[in-house]
């Protein structure tokens, strides 16, 4: 059945926010003094209402916020902190970086080290890249998907979030009355201030419909650069059938197939393309990669990456940056990829695994309409009967469940993100984390309903 509330959200999050107010008085005035200077939050992710929880410190699998209060972290500062906080040998790695200068303007050895485990781990990457952040990969791959092909048109899919750049912030989260039929979406931008033509230079494919996007690929083929796919790890559910067929259309009709890996590369040690077997021209990261710090990358097949390859008296394409393959960065991605073994997949998989099960057999038991998404150690949660496979369900679940939720989590010490979307669960958790947050998910739905 539907979930029915007894009292009006409005009543319930009001107790709620009472709550959260009351329990953190510290977090509340940090919130107030920066009103003077900062435009809302540090960044605006991070805000959610009434104000967001200031923290201290992280450790292990922990946070712990200025009130010193402590909180099971599934968040995992957005998917990145797969260790966990304050890892001892990222720590010590860093440590002895600072001692031997923060960045010299010149390589230190670890860059190649760095290139030399990402291409070992994944079968498609000949070459790669570093950069600063996701955005940066994925705008440099779809630049060189351009100046490769000769075409200007970049085929992205309704509700994929690439970064914050002009040629993807397309079609991110549209209004559902303005979104065109769901085999044909319309191009929508989905921040202000973008170039007047951005949305005219992208092609958006629906998820989970191979017919549409073979027939929306063979008419825009000729224009086409590149199809940009991310698989939504964790997010939405995504048939393996459906990947597959993306990248098969991809090659069918010549056009350039990029991997979105920034979020999904933590699901095995080859990445979303071991998980799915698919084989992309080029694949960008993030997050996990730079061990805490700052960082993307991208990469591929030789024929392609090698046109950035200056040594060879240069192509006309060129990529960098001050920060680009940061010393600090490339010591503890690398810290971090080292403690990625098959053995640590398994335990954080598991964990997702056993968090799948809990979840489901509650919704399945209280008779809740809720679903569960996981892939891998990355997991969301919708308030709907459909199973989560694209942007129009997801954004017609009952999103208005998600916020009183999350702050009633909080309350018993589960960190999650304010939308209960793309979480992620940490190396250092144990079983008994994952079964302390599916009774606590059960507590809160109680306590909001």
């Amino acid at each position: 059945m539907t979930i029915q509330t007894t009292r009006s959200v409005d009543e319930v999050i009001g107790e709620l926010e009472e709550s959260y107010i009351a329990s953190s008085p510290r977090s509340r005035d940090y919130f107030e003094r920066g009103q003077s200077s900062m435009a809302g939050a540090p960044k605006g992710a991070y805000f959610h209402k009434p104000y967001p929880l200031a923290m201290d410190r992280g450790e292990g699998c922990y946070l712990y916020d200025l009130d010193g209060r402590c909180f099971v972290d599934c968040a995992n500062h957005h998917t990145a902190q797969i260790l966990g906080h304050a890892n001892p040998a990222v720590a010590e790695v860093v440590r002895r970086q600072l001692e031997r200068g923060i960045v010299l303007g010149a390589p230190m050895g670890v860059e190649a080290e760095m290139c030399e485990e990402m291409c070992r781990r994944v079968a498609s990457l000949e070459r790669i890249r570093f950069c600063n952040s996701g955005t940066e990969a994925t705008l440099h791959a779809i630049r060189l998907a351009r100046f490769f092909s000769g075409r200007g048109k970049v085929a992205k899919f309704e509700g994929g979030y690439h970064g914050s750049h002009d040629a993807v912030e397309i079609s991110v989260s549209p209004p559902l009355d303005q979104a065109g039929p769901p085999e044909a979406p319309v191009a929508l931008p989905t921040a202000g201030g973008m170039a007047p033509n951005a949305a005219e230079n992208v092609v958006i494919l629906p998820y989970d419909d191979e017919a549409a996007v073979e027939r929306l690929v063979e008419q825009y083929r000729d224009d086409l650069a590149c199809i940009i796919f991310d698989p939504k790890a964790g997010i939405w559910s995504q048939r393996r059938e459906f990947v597959q067929a993306v990248r098969e259309c991809a090659r069918k009709n010549g056009v350039l197939f990029i991997l979105d890996e920034i979020v999904g590369f933590r699901v095995a040690m080859g990445g979303l393309q071991e998980h799915y077997g698919i084989d992309p021209d080029l694949t960008t990261y993030g997050k996990v990669v730079g061990g805490g710090f700052p960082a993307g990358a991208f990469g591929g097949r030789a024929e392609l990456m090698d046109l950035l390859d200056n040594s060879q008296g240069g192509s006309g394409i060129f990529q960098s940056g001050t920060f680009s393959a940061h010393p600090m960065v490339m010591g503890a991605g690398m810290a971090t990829l080292r403690q990625l073994t098959p053995e640590a997949f398994a335990h954080l998989n598991g964990l997702g695994e056993r968090l799948r099960e809990g979840l489901e057999e509650l919704f399945e038991r209280e008779q809740i309409a809720a679903k569960i998404v996981v892939l891998g150690s990355l997991f969301s949660l919708y308030f709907t009967d459909r199973e989560v496979t694209n942007y129009r369900v997801a954004a017609k679940s009952n999103q208005g469940l998600s916020y009183p939720i999350f702050l009633a989590l909080l309350e018993q010490g589960y960190y999650l993100n304010q939308g209960l979307g793309m979480c992620a669960l940490s190396l250092p958790m144990a079983a008994s984390h994952v079964d302390g947050l599916v009774e606590a998910v059960g507590v809160a739905i109680e306590r909001v309903t």
